[in-house]
Formats: structure tokens, C-alpha cells, sequence
């Protein structure tokens, strides 16, 4: 177990406690099949990611530039623009949530700041085990707190008739599907950290990770995901839907209403537990970004460009800083809009993501991938299946906002 387990980490953050929770407390039960659905239709762009590092010991933008260099700058490009919006959504939520602890004083942008150099900061010297360590701690109690409080509001039934629910199907209500839908379980190109993982697995193990060790690790955690996305509709629906609550646009009182929905359900004593539990989640969400972000960054741009004569970790260093700046100046321009903000970067995710599940699917079918390793042909199919639902619902949404 290990980059599967990273990338629940990864995903469950943003995704899962802010937009998952919005869509039960909005619209009751019914996005809950758009949830399931979504994970289903991604499935094989994020197992690509484990499946081609275990075929070839190549990460896939080793792969992407195999298939040429046209393909390697366009996820560059793209990359950069994912990079700075994505480091913003998930730092000013976990932001939201550092601010409501310390007393709802100081404000996003001044957490945003702090985050983000201590990101940078562990990052850069190096001492993140034991903090990873304790983090993944803290996520497991934040899992048990959520499949609890899920069960017990299952429990006791739902505060209002949810079949009373308006449906999602309007113009505002596609806009926040696809929001959704955008970073569930997580935007696509996190595929290529999974390779990026599971190729510095083989080197610490000394020997390559086996196909069948990647599918355990990785099908465990993208269920880990699922299960989670799941329970937090439930919440949403089961407790906040009819309650006269409405999502809160500032950091810290959004974090406030999260922690109310479990107290509301477990009791007081869950309030600083899940406050604690849920900034670590988040936090290590911000430091997986901060990290592996601006790292595909810097290793496309060493196989673009291999005579640039910096080493690795300079390059690396280098876009942390930019992306983190960059971030910065976009959490400035929303500090007060944090929903705004989540589903714009959501949305970028979501209309971006059938360039990089296309490019997967592309390079795990071409024919350096031993045949053996090829994906059978019922994921084939559900791959072309996933770029049309994809390419489908982002058309959809172009067609109802702009035409």
C-alpha cells in the first residue's frame, strides 16, 4: 500500500467535504447518482496512471512525450493553469478551517499566506514524514467521523421530505454538476502523480512494483474515495437539506457549519475532534499540491527542455514558489467568495478533463505497452465511455451557460 492510499489523501478534500456536502444539502439524494456515476466514468484514466509505471517503470509524461512533444507541452500548459487554481481552491478552504479554529480573526488570505509558506517550507527542507504521518493519523479519525455521523443521521432520517428536493436540472443547477463533477474524486492529471509515486516506490523498494500490487493499492484507495464522497452527500442530505441553512461564502464560516453538521449529529464532544481532524485532512491536501503540482511541472519541463542545467529539486523549488504566488494573488481576488471560487476551479478541472483522460487512454493502448498489460477489453470500453460522458456534459454545459 502507498500511492493508492496518497491519492485518497489527495483527493479527499475540497471534492468531498465542501462540494459533495453542498450537493446533498442542496438538491437531497438526487446528485448522488452523479457522484457514482462520475467515479465510475474516471476510473480508468486514474488506473492508467498506476497501471502504465507498473508496465514500463515510466511515469506517464515519460509517456506523453514517447507519443511527442506536442502532447507533452499542451499538458504543460494546461498544467500550470490546473496548478494555480487548484493550490487556491484547496488553500483557502483549509484556510476557512484555520481561521474558524484560531477564532475567525485573522481571515483567508492571512491563512492562505501561512499555509502556503509552510507548505513551501517542509516541502523544501525536507522533514515531511512524521508530519505525513500524523496527518494520515488524523484522516482515519476524520473517516470514522464521517462514516459515523453518516450511519446515525441515516439512522434518524432525513430533517425534511427530500423527494421535496429541486431538481438539479436548470441552468444554476448544470453549473454546480459540473462542479461537481469537476474534482470527483479528483481532477485527472492527478493520474500523473500516481505514476510519479508509484515509480519512486520501485526505487525505494529496489525493484519494481508489480501490476498486481498496483491494482490492490490502487482500487483499495480509489474505493477509500468513493465511500467517502458518498457519506458526505448523505450528510448533506440527511441533515443540512430543509434545515434553512444556507453554505456560508467565507472560510471560516463555512468551516463553522461543517463542524456543526457533525456536532449535530454525534454530539458536542465531536466539535474539536472533527475541526482537528478535518484541517489536517485538508492541509495535507494543500501540501500534496504545493508538492506534486509544481513536481509534474518541473519534470515536464526537464524532458522538454533537458539541457536547462538546474537540478531537479532546483526546478521543483522554483514552481513551488510560482504556483504558491500565483495562488496567493487568486485567493486575494476571492477571499470573500469562496464557493465562487471552488466552483470556478472545479469547473476548469471538469472541462479540461477529457485532454488528459484522452492522452491516457491513448498511451496505454499504443504499442510500447506490452500486450499482456494492455487494459482488457471491458475497461477499453468503459474508457470510451467516460471520454463521451465527459465530453457530453462539458459540451452540455457550454451549450447552457454561453449559447
Amino acid at each position: 500500500m502507498g500511492p493508492g492510499l496518497l491519492m485518497a489523501g489527495a483527493a479527499i478534500g475540497v471534492s468531498h467535504l465542501v462540494q459533495s456536502t453542498r450537493a446533498g444539502a442542496d438538491y437531497g439524494l438526487q446528485l448522488l447518482i452523479i457522484v457514482i456515476l462520475v467515479n465510475f466514468f474516471k476510473y480508468p484514466f486514474f488506473e492508467f496512471g498506476h497501471r502504465y509505471a507498473a508496465a514500463t517503470g515510466e511515469n506517464l509524461l515519460q509517456g506523453y512525450l514517447r507519443m511527442g512533444k506536442l502532447y507533452l507541452y499542451a499538458f504543460f500548459l494546461l498544467n500550470i493553469v490546473s496548478a494555480i487554481i487548484s493550490v487556491a481552491g484547496v488553500t483557502i478552504v483549509t484556510a476557512g478551517i484555520a481561521d474558524y479554529i484560531g477564532g475567525g480573526q485573522q481571515g483567508a488570505v492571512f491563512w492562505s499566506g501561512i499555509l502556503l509558506v509552510i507548505s513551501v517550507g517542509i516541502l523544501v527542507i525536507g522533514h515531511y514524514r512524521w508530519l505525513d504521518l500524523s496527518m494520515k493519523m488524523m484522516m482515519a479519525v476524520l473517516f470514522v467521523a464521517t462514516v459515523a455521523a453518516a450511519a446515525t443521521a441515516l439512522w434518524h432520517g432525513p430533517e425534511a421530505v427530500l423527494s421535496t428536493a429541486p431538481s438539479p436540472w436548470t441552468k444554476v443547477g448544470i453549473g454546480f454538476i459540473i462542479a461537481l463533477m469537476g474534482w470527483m474524486p479528483a481532477p485527472v492529471e492527478l493520474s500523473v502523480w500516481q505514476s510519479l509515486w508509484v515509480q519512486a516506490q520501485s526505487r525505494e523498494r529496489g525493484r519494481p512494483v508489480t501490476w498486481r500490487e498496483a491494482k490492490i493499492d490502487f482500487n483499495v484507495g480509489y474505493a477509500l474515495t468513493i465511500f467517502m464522497a458518498v457519506s458526505f452527500v448523505m450528510m448533506g442530505a440527511y441533515v443540512m437539506y430543509g434545515s434553512g441553512i444556507v453554505f456560508s461564502n467565507s472560510g471560516a464560516g463555512f468551516a463553522a457549519q461543517l463542524v456543526e453538521l457533525y456536532q449535530k449529529v454525534l454530539g458536542s464532544w465531536s466539535k474539536p475532534v472533527v475541526a482537528l481532524a478535518a484541517m489536517a485532512a485538508m492541509f495535507s491536501t494543500v501540501i500534496t499540491c504545493v508538492d506534486a503540482y509544481p513536481r509534474s511541472l518541473a519534470v515536464s519541463l526537464e524532458l522538454l527542455f533537458p539541457k536547462l542545467g538546474q537540478s531537479p529539486r532546483t526546478h521543483h523549488a522554483i514552481w513551488m514558489l510560482v504556483v504558491s504566488a500565483a495562488a496567493l494573488v487568486i485567493i486575494m481576488s476571492f477571499a470573500s467568495r469562496l464557493k465562487s471560487l471552488i466552483d470556478l476551479a472545479t469547473t476548469i478541472a471538469f472541462l479540461a478533463a477529457p485532454f488528459f483522460a484522452y492522452l491516457n487512454y491513448r498511451l496505454i493502448t499504443s504499442a510500447h505497452i506490452p500486450q499482456n498489460m494492455r487494459p482488457h477489453a471491458a475497461l477499453r470500453i468503459l474508457a470510451v465511455a467516460g471520454l463521451v460522458f465527459l465530453k457530453l456534459f462539458g459540451l452540455a454545459y457550454i451549450w447552457v451557460t454561453w449559447l
